[in-house]
């Protein structure tokens, strides 16, 4: 291979042409969130020049930014042919205003990217602060019409309801058909949310379509004729090092198992170390774990192994914090409900579903430790001096004994004893945190030539305590951030709905991807809640082709 063939090899590989950059289209489930709420989202990652599903990036980091630009959210989620199907937890502690949510991925960030295009949000600790926010916004609202070319012919989509209004606590069914320009069934891809259309926040409702168009447009991005990406595609990755200044060969080729909190899961996966130390773990491994991954090197000791874990969220900071935000105009379209602005607010709460978070006043108490940290602080303790001797099995428990070398002197087994032949005898315990125990301090007997008693105690014995940090770095352990827990949009069964007991879900459901049947069909029934209003039905469908996306709008009312 020729000096200049190598070139272009390495740039065809280390270098994407904007022709193949990814851009991103994000979908909640509605815009405006309350403190203790559940966003749900979706992802979809086109490539820039075909706009169809890219299936070159596995991996989405996802920042949520308050609008003091702290970061209260920062997670990684994996993404499957050119979607990520996701959920956040918006805490009790989010102040009221607007929100900026990025997401990113390998191919959709690169090096010298100036503009980055983050989706809008309002969090409100009451809805009923809402209209404050959406004057402003109404008053800074860029509004174009949506060009009659973007609504084509080769596809059309018709959702149907079963009434056209609705009373609390009753079912809702319908039903979305999509057929091509011949009238022939399309099994297409559906997004759906149904929400309570109080939490539309206009500036966060650029739908697919809009945001297509606004690509098409943007003349500045198509300056640029490449760019280099900065992110990993694997759930995590870093660099394996030598801590012995000896050990000079090269560290690829060595063996890295990933492994997870619970070691139940996947006890053994094996990676593989690439150039000068360079790892990463797959998609595929970090879905079959649990968020929190640990990985220990298989090496030689005598390399004094240590990883570097790589923070891809510190190389989007730096490219956030020097980027202009651009955000696309809205668009009207002729379905388009305008809201009053003396709607009611006030009454709606948030009622979660599937995450429930507790709070306790025992501050104090240490957290439960997790298997693997658990084990490894039992094993951490068996190094200690202390031991627990002379006790007894009763019903599978030991019990009984005296604890040694806890406190200066109080031994029962002083080592030089004839009298025991073997130090520490053979029925011995690790102590336990919190126990308490008998101590017994001998002394020798000049006159009877042995030890005896001289003094008798008690102590609860607390041990070392270490940190997860700690353990983890005595067994030669790292520990890594992977994907965010899979988290499913829970839709009741109305027997599950308890009279008296108020029910304020705004969302009444979510569908982050389901498919029409041979007939072009895909039909969903769900439950209302004790919430009067209007609900929005919004989502988008694509077609098997992927060259072809409607929005889904459709309105009922509650009563």
């Amino acid at each position: 291979m020729t000096g200049r063939s190598l070139t272009l090899l390495m740039i065809s590989i280390l270098f994407f042409p904007i022709q193949g950059k990814e851009f991103i289209h994000v979908f909640t489930d509605k815009g405006i969130y309350e403190n203790c709420d559940d966003m749900w989202f979706k992802g979809v990652v086109f490539d820039d020049s075909t706009k169809l599903l890219s299936d070159r990036s596995h991996t989405a980091f996802v920042e949520i930014i308050d609008s003091n630009d702290s970061v209260v959210w920062q997670e990684k989620y994996r993404v499957s042919n050119g979607m990520c199907d996701g959920h956040v937890y918006i805490g009790d502690n989010w102040e009221p205003g607007e929100y900026r949510m990025f997401m990113h991925t390998r191919g959709s960030l690169g090096k010298g990217d100036k503009e980055t295009y983050p989706k809008k949000l309002l969090i409100v600790s009451e809805l009923s602060e809402a209209p404050i926010f959406l004057r402003k916004a109404r008053e800074q609202a860029n509004y174009i019409d949506l060009p009659d070319s973007l609504y084509t012919n080769d596809m059309s989509v018709s959702l149907t309801l079963d009434s056209t209004e609705y009373h609390q606590r009753s079912k809702v069914k319908a039903t979305v058909r999509v057929t091509d320009k011949e009238g022939n069934p399309v099994r297409a891809v559906i997004t759906m949310s149904v929400a309570d259309i109080l939490y539309t926040y206009p500036p966060s409702d650029v739908d697919i379509i809009s945001q297509i168009y606004g690509l098409e447009h943007d003349s500045i991005r198509l300056k640029e004729q490449y760019f280099e990406p900065i992110l990993s595609d694997g759930a995590a990755s870093g660099v394996l090092r030598s801590g012995s200044k000896n050990y000079t060969v090269p560290l690829n080729g060595k063996y890295i198992n990933v492994f997870d909190d619970t070691a139940e899961k996947g006890a053994v996966n094996i990676i593989t170390t690439g150039k000068d130390g360079h790892f990463d773990i797959s998609p595929a491994i970090a879905s079959s774990l649990n968020k929190n991954l640990l990985l220990k090197p298989l090496v030689a000791e005598d390399i004094k192994p240590r990883l570097e874990i790589d923070d891809s969220f510190k190389d989007i900071e730096r490219i956030r914090k020097d980027a202009y935000e651009k955000y696309y105009p809205g668009m009207r379209r002729n379905d388009d409900i305008v809201r009053d602005d003396t709607a009611d607010y006030s009454g709606r709460h948030t009622v979660q579903l599937d995450e429930v978070i507790v709070k306790g006043s025992g501050w104090k108490r240490k957290p439960k430790r997790n298997k693997v940290i658990g084990y490894l602080d039992s094993l951490a303790l068996s190094r200690q001096s202390a031991w627990v001797c002379c006790g007894k099995i009763v019903d599978g428990q030991y019990v009984g004994g005296f604890l040694n070398d806890y406190l200066p002197s109080y031994n029962h087994h002083p080592l030089d004893d004839p009298y025991y032949s073997v130090r520490p005898p053979k029925n011995i315990t690790i102590p336990e945190r919190g126990r308490l125990y008998k101590m017994i301090k001998m002394r020798w007997d000049e006159r009877m030539q042995c030890y005896t008693y001289e003094l008798e105690s008690w102590a609860v014995y607390s041990g070392p305590n270490y940190s997860e940090k700690d353990l983890l770095e005595m067994e030669g352990i790292w520990k890594a951030r992977g994907y965010y827990p899979k988290r499913r949009f829970n839709i009741p069964d109305t027997d599950e709905l308890i009279p008296g007991i108020e029910d304020f879900r705004s969302t009444l459901l979510w569908l982050p991807r389901v498919q029409t049947d041979e007939n072009g069909e895909f039909t969903v029934e769900f439950p209302t809640s004790d919430i009067c209003s209007t609900f929005r039905i919004s989502g988008f469908v694509l077609t098997p082709d992927l060259k072809e996306a409607k929005t889904l709008n459709e309105y009922f009312v509650v009563n």
